[in-house]
């Protein structure tokens, strides 16, 4: 029996030491530790986890912000054992711990404190063994994480600029606005390189070698979508925001580019009509100043020229006849009419650009990209050479009258589209009428002129007019009254009048007659005349009618043109209008005196053509007769002005008569 007792005793003190042993390594260890026995009775809880989770209970109040569920303040602590507590955390976990003979590891939110614990267990026939560690700023910190990669989802998935996350071969991901970029769904996009939507003028490799050296990398590129279309992108790219993968933000700014276009082109256009109406303005003081028609024409080109929106300009002769077009004048180039192929011939190529067909046309022409416009492919390479995409040609015209041709170069491609075109439109426009003047003042102030006395043989019977054998016609002045439009004033008897009237019905240019006076058997008659083609060539030419009749149904007149004249092309164009004209007396003439000379040269610098064209219409119109063959407001009729504007004229023009007689009366 004592033996037994001895025995007992031996083994109560090994198990009292194995205690005592186990309860120190317990209390070497750092973590929170605790033991259950086979039955899951606590059998050892260790100072650690003792004084962890009594602080849970002291320091309820010191929940960490975010761990706490909805409502809950952890103000309040239970009034519970430690034990009691770890119970409620873990109870679950030993039991299916034990039962399965596995080691399980969970994390427990302890209401009342609002803190996180994580406990490890680890089982085995004896009971189960569990370490327990703090873990709530993990939580946080977890917390915190998710909730930025929530944020970076949320900006990744509704970004209005395109995101793809990719490597150099191979896109991962793509957000919404990139699939609408590409017109591609998110799932097509996956696994195709960027590579393929780059446009080829775009130099990728060297953007790529570039954009890994640097790290980042921002530029545009068009992009071309599978459709075919091509959108323009802005770019700002990241490398290695994880190894081997980089993140790209494309920016869809072809509207914007589009606007900024529109804009750029917009203040090109406006400032290339300010530099018109700039040679607009040159040129008006030019013609002011009484400049000659070889200066108007060197104005214009070198205005034209000397502005930044313009390359070079020049005005060329016409030649109806050879179908050849000559140099004038140029400005900003060097003898380039004279280099380049150029012909009014529709049947050539060179005769189909702008400047054929602006003579053809009498209307500027255009080219807007000379590299695609077909027609104007003979002068493509002068175009590379001389550094100019767009090509325009205007007709210096009046009263369709063709004097030359002006051709102006730019660098822009589009330059002359709408405001602009009509603009340099009126150049030509501008020019025609000043050359028209100034052909007209060379005529009137010349030292001597040419007389051509030409006939029509038979003109009425060319009209199928009346028999006017044994009557005649006289036609005492001609006056322009606006562009191909003519008042004739003319006498003839009674008897004739009426075959006269006759006549004018057949003539297709004789719009109407009208009687101005009856006195004596004779007949003074208004005839309103559009497009005459006789008076036509001989205004192209400078001249004017001195005078002209019908008798036995020839038609007869005398013209005036400057010295120097080319009276053949005179001849020939008169020719191809009425094949049976002839010219039966040609000679050089000078004013009647020297003072009715100086006279005219007064009144020609003085007088505008439209107080001229008064004057002139009141004197032959029997204005000044008394009583009066016409009223004011007749003769404005005429004139297709009102009456307060006819009035207007007359009297400067009376004034400016006055003023040239007294000073021609003055002694010297």
């Amino acid at each position: 029996m004592g033996d037994e007792w001895r025995a007992i005793e031996t083994e109560s003190e090994a198990i009292s030491e194995e205690r005592t042993e186990l309860e120190d390594a317990f209390a070497r260890v750092s973590d929170a530790v605790y033991t259950l026995n086979a039955d899951l009775q606590y059998a050892v809880v260790n100072e650690r986890a003792r004084a962890l989770f009594d602080r849970s209970v002291n320091d309820a109040g010191d929940e960490p912000d975010g761990l706490t569920g909805p409502g809950e303040t952890g103000t309040e602590p239970p009034e519970e054992s430690v034990i009691d507590r770890l119970e409620s955390l873990f109870a679950e976990v030993h039991d299916r711990a034990f039962e399965r003979q596995r080691p399980i590891t969970v994390e427990k939110r302890d209401e009342p404190t609002g803190r996180w614990f994580e406990a490890r267990c680890y089982p085995d026939e004896t009971g189960v063994t569990v370490i327990v560690a703090d873990v709530t700023e993990r939580k946080q910190h977890e917390r915190r994480l998710e909730e930025g990669n929530r944020r970076l989802r949320s900006i990744f998935e509704d970004a209005h600029d395109a995101i793809l996350v990719g490597n150099e071969n191979e896109i991962i991901a793509a957000n919404p606005a990139a699939s609408d970029l590409f017109g591609l769904d998110r799932a097509e996009l996956a696994g195709r390189s960027l590579k393929e939507f780059v446009h080829d003028d775009h130099d990728i490799c060297s953007a790529w070698d570039t954009f890994l050296e640097q790290g980042r990398l921002r530029g545009s590129f068009s992009l071309v979508r599978p459709d075919g279309s091509e959108r323009v992108v802005e770019y700002n790219s990241v490398a290695n925001v994880l190894p081997g993968t980089h993140l790209s933000i494309l920016r869809d700014v072809t509207d914007t580019r589009r606007r900024e276009q529109q804009l750029e082109s917009q203040r090109e256009r406006l400032a290339a009509l300010d530099h018109v109406n700039g040679v607009v303005r040159e040129i008006n003081d030019a013609i002011v100043t009484g400049s000659t028609r070889a200066h108007l024409e060197r104005v214009t080109c070198e205005s034209l020229a000397d502005s930044p929106s313009y390359e070079f300009a020049f005005i060329a002769d016409v030649d109806v006849r050879t179908k050849s077009i000559t140099h004038r004048v140029e400005a900003g180039v060097d003898n380039y009419v004279e280099s380049i192929p150029l012909s009014t011939d529709s049947d050539e190529a060179v005769g189909r650009g702008p400047a054929g067909k602006a003579i053809r046309t009498g209307t500027i022409q255009v080219s807007n990209d000379v590299f695609a416009d077909p027609d104007f492919e003979p002068w493509r390479e002068d175009a590379r050479e001389h550094g100019y995409e767009s090509a325009a040609a205007i007709p210096i015209t009046y009263d369709s009258v063709l004097y030359g041709i002006l051709g102006i170069t730019s660098a822009r491609r589009n330059a002359f589209t709408d405001e602009e075109r009509d603009v340099v439109a009126q150049l030509g426009e501008i020019l025609g009428h000043a050359i028209a003047a100034l052909e007209r003042k060379r005529v009137l102030l010349g030292d001597e002129l040419i007389e051509l006395e030409l006939v029509i043989d038979d003109a009425v019977a060319m009209f199928d007019g009346p028999d006017m054998t044994g009557h005649t016609v006289w036609f005492d002045r001609v006056v322009r009254i606006g562009d191909e439009r003519y008042l004739e004033y003319g006498t003839t008897d009674s008897e004739t009048f009426p075959l006269f009237e006759d006549l004018v019905e057949c003539v297709p240019h004789w719009d109407e007659v009208s009687v101005l006076q009856r006195s004596a058997g004779d007949v003074k008659f208004e005839l309103s005349i559009t497009s005459p083609p006789m008076f036509g060539v001989i205004d192209a030419y400078g001249g004017y009618v001195e005078a002209a009749a019908i008798h036995d149904g020839d038609y007869t007149t005398t013209a005036h043109f400057p010295t120097g004249t080319n009276v053949r092309a005179i001849m020939d164009e008169l020719t191809d209008v009425y094949s049976s004209i002839r010219s039966v007396a040609r000679r050089q003439v000078a004013p009647s005196s020297e003072s009715l000379e100086q006279l005219q040269e007064q009144l020609a610098e003085a007088l505008t053509d439209r107080q001229r064209t008064a004057l002139e219409m009141a004197y032959y119109g029997g204005y000044f007769e008394w009583p009066r063959n016409s009223s004011g407001e007749e003769i404005a009729d005429s004139m297709d002005v009102t009456a307060a504007t006819f009035h207007e004229h007359l009297r400067a023009a009376q004034r400016k008569l006055v003023e040239a007689v007294i000073d021609e009366s003055q002694p010297a």
